[in-house]
């Protein structure tokens, strides 16, 4: 089959990105959304891009709905919006009504598995997909693609077209608890973390260690508060419990003292760091309160860089028998999503001697200082 009718549930930031961006490579899109207000806004974006690049002839091709029956004729429907569990049951109980035999649901899916979805949905197994745009549409080229052992072949290889077709790289995940990005995104947050309670730094100074040895574009800390600590948390608990609750993945206590003060990172214009018009301009100031040892010792780059690459090599020497993906699949992942030049395998390849675990001794104890 080929896919040219897209429907898309939620004109959040995602969903107005991924609206656009259908539009742009010539499929006709519906945009819905239980708002009018947010609706009419994603819309009035939309239209503004496409003008400032003169193809305002392309708004033709799309139209804005608050009734779920006007996706009858689409190809597939993709769930962008963040719902509760108890509100997507009910979603798409609604929209199964509406739709075609042969409309395909790509639901959306990074943390949360998609088997539960399906389990309490009523969505046909042969015909639904997980879908995670890891980062905003705009910003990033990764979109891991979930499946079961129900989904045809045919439909996987149809949605993996239309996505190149965006300028996406499909990544095919077999189903599990946070996917690719978000499992291995885990040990990298909490590493540091660890790295904090241990005094071994502040985060502007483990941040700048990693992006300096990594050449990557954010640190641990810039990437917690980019995507809110409060779905950071949200995703490390769930995870944990998921997997029987490591002790290597258990949430930072630290980190939900900041959700529960309300610090959220980039979003409420402080977490980690604080925020003015979207630049850092400081380091929140209330860390010193919540890590007892904050900044009290200083290392090096490298060996900061290696606290923080072992743990997520270790976690996807793991993941990569637990859903039979390729090494390359999983270096794909994590360079599109967190912009890294290289993937853990090739960084513990080419820096395996930073890596190597370093022998405590009694100046390792906080206590002596």
């Amino acid at each position: 089959m080929e896919i040219q009718a897209v429907g898309i549930i939620g004109a959040n930031g995602v969903g107005t990105g991924a609206a656009e961006l259908f539009l742009r490579h010539g499929f006709q899109v519906r945009l819905y959304d239980d708002f009018k207000d947010s609706l009419a806004v994603a819309l009035a974006r939309i239209a503004w891009s496409l003008r400032q690049d003169g193809r305002e002839d392309l708004l033709a091709g799309i139209e804005g709905i608050q009734d779920l029956g006007k996706f009858k004729g689409a190809d597939i429907v993709i769930e962008t919006a963040s719902k509760s569990a108890e509100e997507r049951k009910v979603l798409f109980s609604r929209l199964l009504k509406g739709l075609d035999d042969a409309c395909l649901v790509a639901a959306r899916c990074a943390v949360r598995p998609l088997s539960e979805l399906l389990d309490n949905s009523g969505l046909p197994r042969e015909r639904t997909l997980g879908l995670n745009f890891s980062k905003p549409v705009g910003s990033s080229r990764l979109a891991e693609l979930v499946r079961t052992p129900q989904i045809k072949d045919e439909h996987v290889e149809a949605v993996g077209a239309m996505l190149r077709r965006i300028d996406r790289t499909p990544v095919v995940v077999k189903d599990n608890p946070g996917q690719i990005v978000q499992r291995l995104t885990r040990p990298f947050i909490l590493a540091a973390m660890r790295l904090l309670e241990a005094g071994k730094g502040c985060p502007h100074e483990i941040d700048a260690a990693f992006r300096e040895v990594a050449k990557a574009p954010a640190g641990p800390f810039e990437t917690a508060d980019a995507a809110g600590l409060d779905q950071d948390y949200a995703a490390a608990e769930f995870i944990h419990e998921a997997l029987g609750r490591p002790e290597r993945l258990a949430p930072s206590p630290a980190e939900l003292r900041l959700v529960q003060y309300g610090q959220l990172g980039r979003k409420s214009t402080i977490g980690f760091y604080i925020y003015e018009e979207g630049r850092i301009v400081g380091e929140n100031p209330i860390l010193k309160n919540l890590v007892k040892y904050l900044g009290l010792r200083k290392i090096g780059a490298q060996e900061i860089f290696g606290e923080l690459m072992r743990p997520v090599v270790e976690e996807a020497k793991l993941l990569a028998p637990e859903i039979m993906a390729s090494e390359y699949d999983i270096e794909t992942c994590m360079k599109l999503a967190l912009g890294w030049p290289k993937g853990p395998f090739a960084y513990s390849r080419e820096l395996g001697s930073l890596l190597a675990p370093k022998k405590a001794s009694e100046f390792d104890s906080l206590d002596t200082f």
